[in-house]
């Protein structure tokens, strides 16, 4: 019996910042190719990418009579391109020099094909703006950082897909190419007032009711992988709430409980650190937001008779 994997490496951000770096911007050019191609859905669900078992995917986006799925393959480190009727190209990202390099050659497997995308090229939620049409800064792309932090992202959404299944409701574990997180989304099924102090994307991503949990590499600023959680709308006094487990607090500037990467792997059980931690704030939102948190609860079908 082939044993399962069990590892939760440790994700020292500045061992690998400048490959996170060139791979983020990798997927956005899979979300900027989602937010053009796939039909749209509240909360921006639609330009989201998807955890698959050997990278990030678009999944299938409707084009003519046909679908067409872009994706990134951390095994064999390839970005594809595929077209449901057998087509197929693939560009090698551990020799591409440039970030410009893999943005043109992306470009012309569209036009090749005959795929209208209309792409901004400016990369979005980050420091470093510069278009990645012109962006000839050597890319750096180190595959052994790339898979320790692809183990990380597969364990997590294992995690995050299991606690979500008991949820009567709509919910969502998507990975958010702009911010490079991996999130896991519960809805109550009300709308909210979104704040209109805030830009364009979140106007339209606040305007419902929903807890919001995610898993976050670091940055430059703020390099330790955390995750995190938060309610909207926040409900008054949801920050005096106790919270768990052992590491977890609540970040008034940021508007949100964190709970340290390193201090979960550090528990001995993970997959329960990250359990407590998801459960309580949930609590949370039923004892201080009002959600009726029975009426989302899913009691599965018992197993079939097969008598």
């Amino acid at each position: 019996m082939t044993e399962l994997p069990n590892e939760w490496p440790a994700l020292p951000y500045h061992e690998w910042a400048g490959t996170k770096k060139t791979v983020q911007l990798y997927t956005q050019i899979l979300g900027k190719t989602k937010l053009a191609l796939a039909p749209l859905q509240p909360q921006w669900l639609a330009s989201s990418l998807e955890v698959g078992a050997r990278g990030l995917t678009t999944g299938a986006m409707p084009w003519g009579t046909a679908n067409i799925e872009v994706s990134l393959d951390f095994m064999d480190h390839r970005l594809q391109v595929a077209i449901s009727d057998g087509r197929l190209s693939e560009i090698a990202l551990v020799s591409q020099p440039t970030v410009a390099d893999v943005w043109r050659q992306v470009s012309e497997i569209y036009a090749n094909y005959g795929v209208a995308v209309d792409m901004w090229d400016k990369p979005q939620e980050v420091e470093d703006t510069t278009p990645m049409a012109s962006d000839v800064r050597p890319a750096e792309y180190d595959p052994a950082a790339v898979k320790r932090w692809w183990t990380v992202i597969s364990a997590v959404r294992g995690v995050f897909d299991e606690w979500r299944s008991p949820f009567f409701g709509r919910t969502h574990v998507p990975f958010w190419w702009g911010a490079f997180d991996l999130a896991v989304l519960r809805f109550t099924g009300k709308k909210a007032v979104p704040p209109q102090d805030r830009g364009y994307i979140m106007r339209y991503d606040l305007d419902a009711e929903f807890m919001n949990a995610g898993f976050w590499p670091g940055d430059e600023s703020s390099p330790a992988p955390v995750f995190y959680a938060y309610i909207h709308p926040k409900p008054q006094g949801c920050e005096l709430a106790p919270i768990n487990p052992a590491g977890a607090a609540w970040i008034g500037h940021m508007g949100e409980w964190v709970m340290p990467y390193q201090s979960a792997i550090e528990s001995g059980d993970p997959r329960q650190a990250i359990f407590d931690f998801l459960d309580r704030v949930y609590a949370i939102a039923g004892e201080y937001g009002g959600w009726d948190l029975s009426s989302f609860t899913y009691a599965a079908p018992p197993p079939p008779d097969r008598g």
